[in-house]
């Protein structure tokens, strides 16, 4: 999902290799939200960093053609998930942001994913006492049951989190030490 714009190259790939490379980016970018739940924007940026590893917020304009604050604002949510990182060009001001080999089996990326899941906990859990405190007067209120049925159901999955990232850690971890 690039923007209609006319993209260029920063690095003046062959056209056809461009062609392909945008084949590729946008097959994720379409894919990613029913996989991930990620926005196509995010994905199509992360899918450049995937090809490309290393990038500054100037090629990711060129490589897509999404604006200045598009990108900005991508490339920043991408930071603080520690999916990459930000690094000075030394004897400038800019930036060049780079993504480790595998951010999906980073520790810290499933730290964060974590922490977004404790944060939808409270927030489902206060939702639930909403629902339980206020009972008798909503069980009336069309939709009521399926709501509380939904956000019981949640609660419940999320509840699993731990000992599915406590998994997760220990397969990541097998895996690091076969392919150091």
């Amino acid at each position: 999902m690039t923007s209609s714009k006319a993209v260029q190259d920063p690095n003046g790939f062959d056209p056809e290799i461009r062609r392909i490379e945008q084949e590729i980016v946008g097959f994720f970018a379409e894919k990613s939200p029913e996989f991930t739940g990620r926005h196509p924007i995010i994905a199509t940026v992360l899918t450049y960093f995937d090809i490309r590893r290393s990038l500054t917020q100037e090629d990711l304009q060129k490589l897509t053609g999404f604006s200045a604050g598009t990108i900005s604002k991508s490339v920043r949510q991408l930071v603080d998930m520690n999916v990459i990182t930000k690094e000075t060009i030394p004897g400038t001001h800019k930036h060049i942001y780079r993504m480790e080999k595998l951010p999906f089996t980073s520790a810290r990326y499933f730290f964060m994913a974590e922490r977004l899941i404790e944060e939808m906990e409270k927030e489902l859990k206060e939702m639930k006492e909403t629902l339980d405190n206020e009972a008798e007067e909503m069980k009336g209120v069309k939709g009521y049951q399926k709501i509380y049925t939904t956000v019981t159901q949640l609660l419940k999955l999320i509840s699993t989190m731990p000992m599915l990232m406590a998994l997760i850690d220990e397969e990541i971890g097998k895996f690091m030490k076969e392919n150091k």
